[in-house]
């Protein structure tokens, strides 16, 4: 199949592999699961630890419900159990554990779901882009992920190979509340996913690897192409990937038009904003002035008014009806009739004066400034996934006189610079609204400053990286939404929001 593809090698040094990897459709082809698991714990333990894990992934994953997450997590609680289990039997494996990344992908909604312990890795490849979706649970990938080291020298680094959390470590019962990593996210028409071992990314950085997916063949030919380039690079570890593909036909659409209309208004010298339709990289380049021009239409010569009785005037048939010299008698008398009851109107009914402290303040209308129209045109009208706000563009903040407005399926925001947003001296709402339509809002690099509240969103839908909030009271409110009357059960996501002091990569 050219959808999903797995392969595993024992690379250059080793003598043995702990590898194992996942690559089955269930469900009659509904759902495709695939996964990487990396044992730990000497030349058995971590094998035994792998084909464990991957053993209790199938058998759960049979049949799959609407709760996939949790289906997901209760087949890796599972699998430690029986790690665990196994290691008090033998205590030559006392030492094994396995680190693990498993997606199952919803191929009838276009969804994408996954559970993740250790140091594999998950990417979405998209529009040319790899995006990292896990984060690695290790001393070295922490200090990565934070941007503390580059990614050059973590592939360097001495204790890489150090895990904070594994499968089999502990029972269920010492685990915390954030042990596992769990996600979801659209998987769009074209999109890519690559799940791999760290024996693929300590040999080769992420560049390379873009320029792999990127390359031209099938999934097998990519795949062994990484693996081929790991192993060039020394092959110091096993080495395990595997692609999946959303493999319906991509859409395009054409680059949104609120720009233009507003250019065309007088702004022509002020570009603030470029909609990236799918099909480029998502690189944000100024835009220069914008001419629109109104399409030349030719008259449809069927409809003519001379052919055509039903597109007379109305005037013109009364006209035949009453006579010329009839129409103008009644409209005469129409105009007089009209100014004799004016004039009887106001002089029955004097005006009333207003007392001596009275006066009239008119309320002026919430002037919407250019940039602020700007940007929420183009929301509401932007074509494809992503917007690009740079600060190049803007002359200083962004002032908000009412919430921006987000209601899609998959929006990914990026600035360039500090792009900032602020409220209007009357404005006391939130900055973004995320409307229950949404499924994947990414927010990177952007700066809310001086809100009540920074960002509201229903469900856990929102993926924010490097944001800024500035003396806002609520940074974000998260809302739920379920049927009136009904039972509910459940909890928020395990993935928490942090703080931190440095941006992450």
């Amino acid at each position: 199949m050219n959808y999903l593809f797995g392969i595993t090698d024992t690379g250059k040094v080793r003598n043995n592999n702990e590898d194992v990897f996942i690559a089955e459709e269930v469900m009659n082809g509904q759902f495709m699961i695939a996964g990487v698991i990396d044992g730990v714990g000497g030349y058995e333990g971590g094998e035994v630890a792998a084909a464990l894990t991957k053993e209790v992934v199938l058998s759960e994953m049979t049949t799959i419900g609407s709760d996939v997450l949790t289906q997901l997590e209760i087949a890796f609680n599972l699998a430690n159990e029986e790690i665990f289990a196994r290691k008090l039997e033998d205590q030559q494996l006392a030492a094994m554990a396995c680190v693990a990344t498993v997606a199952v992908i919803d191929r009838l909604n276009n969804l994408l779901h996954y559970i993740h312990v250790g140091d594999t890795r998950l990417y979405l490849f998209r529009d040319n882009s790899l995006i990292k979706l896990s984060n690695d649970q290790s001393p070295v990938g922490f200090l990565e992920d934070s941007g503390r080291i580059t990614e050059e020298a973590a592939m360097q680094h001495p204790k890489r190979n150090v895990i904070n959390q594994a499968l089999g470590l502990g029972s269920q019962g010492e685990m915390s509340e954030s042990y596992f990593e769990t996600g979801s996210s659209p998987f769009l028409p074209g999109d890519l996913i690559l799940l791999c071992s760290d024996g693929l990314t300590d040999m080769i950085n992420r560049e390379l690897i873009t320029r792999v997916l990127a390359s031209p063949g099938s999934l097998q030919v990519r795949a062994e192409k990484l693996i081929a380039e790991a192993n060039a690079a020394g092959g110091n570890d096993n080495i395990t990937v595997v692609l999946a593909r959303n493999d319906k036909p991509q859409v395009s659409h054409p680059v949104s038009r609120p720009l233009a209309d507003l250019f065309s208004q007088g702004a022509n010298d002020v570009p603030l904003v470029k909609p990236v339709p799918k099909e480029s990289d998502a690189t944000a380049q100024p835009l220069g002035k914008i001419e629109t021009s109104q399409p030349h239409v030719e008259p449809d010569k069927s409809l003519n008014q001379e052919n055509n009785p039903f597109l007379q005037p109305k005037t013109q048939l009364v006209a035949e009806k009453a006579g010329p010299n009839n129409l103008v008698i009644i409209l005469s008398i129409a105009c007089l009739l009209l100014l004799a009851s004016t004039a009887w109107l106001f002089f029955s009914s004097p005006p009333v004066a207003l007392k001596p402290s009275g006066t009239l303040n008119p309320i002026p209308a919430i002037a919407v400034n250019p940039q602020e129209k700007l940007i929420s045109d183009t929301l509401a009208n932007l074509k494809s996934d992503t917007l690009i706000l740079s600060a190049e563009l803007f002359k200083g903040p962004v002032h908000l006189s009412r919430a921006l407005s987000i209601n899609r399926d998959t929006l990914i925001i990026q600035t360039k610079g500090d792009v900032v947003f602020q409220p209007d001296s009357a404005y006391t709402g939130p900055a973004l609204i995320l409307s229950p339509a949404c499924k994947y809002i990414v927010i990177d690099q952007l700066v809310l400053d001086n809100f009540e509240t920074g960002i509201v969103s229903y469900r856990n839908v929102l993926d924010l990286k490097n944001v800024k909030f500035n003396n806002c009271k609520y940074p974000l409110q998260v809302l739920f939404e379920f049927p009136d009357h009904s039972f509910v059960n459940g909890r928020v996501s395990k993935r928490a929001f942090q703080a931190d002091s440095l941006a992450k990569k």
